[in-house]
């Protein structure tokens, strides 16, 4: 089977020949291609060549593209730092009140943006290239809708008034309208030619906020955004960092075709909250790929493979995002493990 039907069988809810193997691994890519971030960022066709670099260097199945945690909020206003070596990232202190941040929203159209411009066209000249080597391609949409309003509001601020009973109506105001704004991103990944998607929503995990203001503000979304996208087609990977154990029935029951775990959720916790109704994305530790030994890496890969094999359900990737100074033996460690053990 090639890369492209081992992912492809797998998100069906089929059994693949092995389990497929993708890594979050953009930051690595820049680093190994000679890149600054702001080179990566910059230009679609430095994107799209260290994808592929990394893709072919690794024997990969899929290549995931993604640029940073502010491709969205950018275009949506918000205060971002672009610092040379490293991804883009949010400033903490936002300085529009939500009543402005919903009014700007009405008028936004992510089409008009240069670094979403940037993006598409590298999902459209990586999507070519993997039609031709067999091999998935999965664009980042950025942000889900609660993860997005955070960083329109500014993760403290936001935060503070999820508490505050005063603010439920219109902080529900917001997400809806940073919703239009993700679903769009969604269909402008797939229009550029990606064969999937993916998007983070990782301030709304139990690493952030409790399972109850999760279920308040965050699974409405993610229950309609799973609905609409099944609706249009297209399948996607929803992303959420940290520890995500208590609402793994939650994430089930927002019918959600994948979810994206790091290795502080229980595995075997979730393959049984997911059977029949969620393939599972993850969760090898960032930090143990990058500072572990290859036996640890092995030993680790292993027990995951140990868990699924023959059985379907899962997508073996990175938890989240690769620290750029990953030794590449260490990713060499786990596709060859998964040859032998997947």
């Amino acid at each position: 089977m090639t890369g492209y039907e081992r992912i492809s069988e797998v998100l069906k809810g089929n059994i693949p020949d092995r389990i497929p193997v993708m890594m979050h691994n953009f930051l690595m890519a820049a680093r190994e291609a000679g890149l600054t971030m702001d080179e990566f960022r910059s230009s679609a066709d430095n994107m799209s060549q260290a994808m592929i670099k990394a893709c072919q260097t690794y024997d990969l199945d899929g290549i995931f593209l993604d640029v940073d945690t502010a491709l969205l909020a950018g275009a949506c206003g918000a205060r971002v730092k672009y610092p040379r070596d490293i991804a883009a990232v949010c400033e903490d202190r936002q300085t529009r009140s939500i009543p402005q941040i919903m009014e700007d929203l009405q008028k936004i159209d992510l089409r008009n943006n240069e670094r979403v411009q940037i993006y598409l066209e590298a999902v459209h000249k990586l999507s070519r290239w993997c039609r031709k080597e067999g091999v998935y391609m999965r664009a980042n949409a950025d942000q889900g809708p609660f993860s997005l309003a955070c960083l329109l509001t500014g993760m403290n601020e936001f935060l503070m008034n999820l508490l505050d009973e005063d603010m439920e109506e219109e902080i529900h105001e917001l997400i809806q309208c940073t919703y239009r704004v993700s679903f769009q991103m969604q269909h402008l990944c797939m229009e550029a030619g990606a064969d999937g998607t993916s998007y983070g929503n990782s301030s709304e995990g139990c690493s952030v906020v409790s399972p109850e203001l999760f279920r308040k503000f965050g699974k409405p979304l993610e229950t309609r955004l799973a609905q609409e996208l099944k609706q249009d087609g297209i399948t996607t990977i929803c992303h959420i960092c940290g520890r995500i154990t208590p609402i793994l029935e939650d994430l089930a029951e927002t019918g959600c075709a994948a979810v994206e775990m790091d290795a502080k959720t229980d595995l075997k916790a979730a393959k049984k909250a997911a059977r029949g109704r969620f393939i599972i994305s993850g969760n090898l530790d960032p930090a143990l790929l990058a500072e572990g030994n290859k036996k640890d890496i092995r030993v680790e890969t292993e027990k995951i493979c140990d868990l699924f094999r023959g059985e379907g359900g899962l997508i073996l990737c990175s938890g989240c995002a690769l620290s750029p100074y990953t030794p590449g033996e260490n990713i060499r460690t786990v596709v060859e493990t998964v040859r032998i053990s997947g």
